[in-house]
């Protein structure tokens, strides 16, 4: 199945996180030069508007995970939020990102502004770490090829 942004020969899953009334959905794109870049779609349920992009670049070298650039997305769109609300609040003077999404993303970026917020700063979920040294039984392969200690 193709689906559009994604490559026929590397069908790598959507990610999408709900922010408010807004649905982030990030996908590995192709790497251009050293970056990751990453495909997204951003909809507005309020209005049904979607835009959709490949102009999302995270990391250097490696691929990260779609989290990540989930959360970069996230916060993209506060940074469009919070100059679509210091426009509504100077009028008349430019606002420092307003050119970073359509209106209608910045609009709505302002409106669920604490959602994304939440989004932005939740860190990705982390496995369990490996057992402490000392947590292992005496016997065990990994202690005894640690070697001496002081």
């Amino acid at each position: 199945m193709h689906l559009p942004g994604m490559h026929t020969t590397d069908p790598t899953p959507r990610t999408s996180r709900q922010a408010g009334t807004l649905t982030l959905t990030v996908w590995p794109d192709t790497p251009l030069g050293e970056h990751q870049r990453y495909g997204y779609r951003i909809e507005a349920a309020t209005t049904g508007n979607s835009l959709e992009g490949r102009d999302l670049f995270t990391g250097a070298g490696a691929p990260v995970a779609p989290e990540r650039a989930l959360r970069d997305l996230a916060g993209y769109l506060s940074a469009a939020g919070e100059s679509r609300q210091y426009a509504i609040d100077h009028p008349g003077h430019a606002a420092e990102h307003a050119s970073m999404f359509p209106a209608w993303v910045a609009e709505a970026a302002r409106q669920n502004a604490d959602a994304l917020a939440l989004l932005d700063e939740t860190p990705p979920a982390r496995s369990a770490p490996d057992p402490s040294w000392f947590d292992r039984p005496a016997g065990d392969s990994a202690a005894r090829s640690r070697g001496w200690s002081l």
